[in-house]
């Protein structure tokens, strides 16, 4: 079930991560007005932030299945209003949107949980690489259709479809998922509060961690999370030609998740960490330097690298370091620790962008990778063990 319901949220947000930023663009927003909703609701934004901390801490208590439920009407709402959006070309309305998006983050922690306890004998990377190559198959196909489909029926039409999509993961959900887990404890309004408060200071062991993946958020939201909009706008790339892109990274994405997750089952994370920050060199290099398609694609064969070899090490790194029954508020603790400091990064990569081009926030994208390299190797330390399994 978390396969095919994998499968149809990685059809829906393949084609949206490449439409959206043309989109807010085509209705009369400028690149920074991108970045500051990127920022209030994108990966990192601030609602996403908190959203997170919020369903990791209750899903420990009331189970995983009442929170996928609740991002799939969250995310229905989020396509109609953008749809509404485009029918009457208000690109304010995509203000409503994006935060119907970030709330929608609070099934995260409980998903990643769920995948965590599906996994068999540790093997928490090649579960974690299943379900991620489930989200990234369609996006082989996804994303290029979808560039297709925009030129000729128009973006609302397209969000339509997209909410399709999500209405029928919710069935899935609702009909079939079972918890694998059954409620911790009893929930505590009181406690709420102090759970906040923790997430924004990292569990006992984890700082290093926890900044690396918070500088690495910061800095890849700063350039590299504008690519779309940067190129519509920039280089005149058509919304077909951001589809082809997006389906070239899912091919390779494809390709490579599952053998890098049996590997790094039998071994280390750290040096995987390193490894994988360390692609982004050649593809910032890219970015800053060449201006045609063809560039890109190869740009997006090292980006595809760089996402299969971070992903899933990243969640397997927090499952093998926390105890099974703190896992789902210990994955809302991260990703709203590393929300906090990277949400304005897309607003400053959009001024960024409006002083010196696309050049000024990949370059600093790059330096921030160099910086994110630092911090892996002094400060983060491997697991010793998987606690709690």
């Amino acid at each position: 079930m978390l396969i095919a319901t994998s499968f149809l949220r990685g059809a829906h947000n393949s084609v949206y991560n490449v439409i959206w930023q043309p989109f807010a663009l085509s209705l009369g927003a400028s690149m920074p007005m991108v970045g500051l909703l990127t920022g209030i609701g994108g990966m990192n934004g601030i609602f996403t932030t908190l959203a997170q901390s919020f369903g990791g801490w209750l899903a420990d208590r009331a189970g995983r299945k009442p929170f996928l439920l609740a991002a799939s009407l969250l995310v229905v709402a989020a396509y109609g209003l953008c749809a509404l959006a485009g029918a009457l070309n208000a690109w304010g309305l995509l203000l409503g949107g994006i935060i119907l998006f970030g709330l929608a983050s609070l099934s995260r922690p409980a998903n990643s949980a769920l995948i965590a306890e599906s996994a068999q004998g540790g093997r928490h990377a090649s579960a974690f690489s299943l379900t991620m190559v489930a989200w990234v198959v369609p996006g082989v196909l996804a994303p290029t259709l979808g560039g297709w489909a925009t030129l000729q029926l128009g973006y609302p039409a397209i969000f339509v479809l997209l909410l399709l999509f999500e209405v029928a993961a919710f069935v899935l959900v609702w009909r079939y998922l079972r918890e694998a887990r059954a409620a911790r404890a009893a929930i505590r309004w009181r406690d709420l509060g102090r759970a906040l408060a923790r997430s924004v200071v990292p569990p006992k062991g984890l700082l290093g961690f926890f900044c690396a993946l918070a500088a690495d958020s910061f800095v890849w939201a700063l350039g590299w999370g504008l690519l779309n909009g940067m190129l519509k706008d920039a280089y005149a790339f058509s919304v077909e030609q951001l589809g082809l892109l997006a389906s070239v990274m899912s091919l390779v994405w494809a390709v490579v998740q599952m053998p890098i997750g049996r590997y790094v089952d039998h071994r280390g994370v750290k040096g995987m960490l390193i490894l994988s920050e360390s692609l982004g060199i050649p593809l910032m290099l890219i970015g800053i330097t060449q201006r045609s398609f063809e560039a890109f694609v190869v740009a997006q064969v090292l980006f595809a690298l760089t996402a299969a070899t971070w992903v899933p090490v990243v969640n397997t790194y927090l499952t093998r370091a926390v105890p099974a029954a703190e896992r789902s508020e210990a994955f809302g603790r991260l990703n709203m620790f590393r929300g906090l400091i990277a949400f304005p990064a897309s607003w400053l990569g959009g001024l960024l962008y409006e002083w010196g081009g696309i050049r000024a926030p990949l370059t600093a994208n790059l330096l921030g990778i160099l910086g994110v390299m630092v911090i892996l190797a002094l400060f983060v330390r491997e697991p010793m063990r998987e606690r709690g399994s």
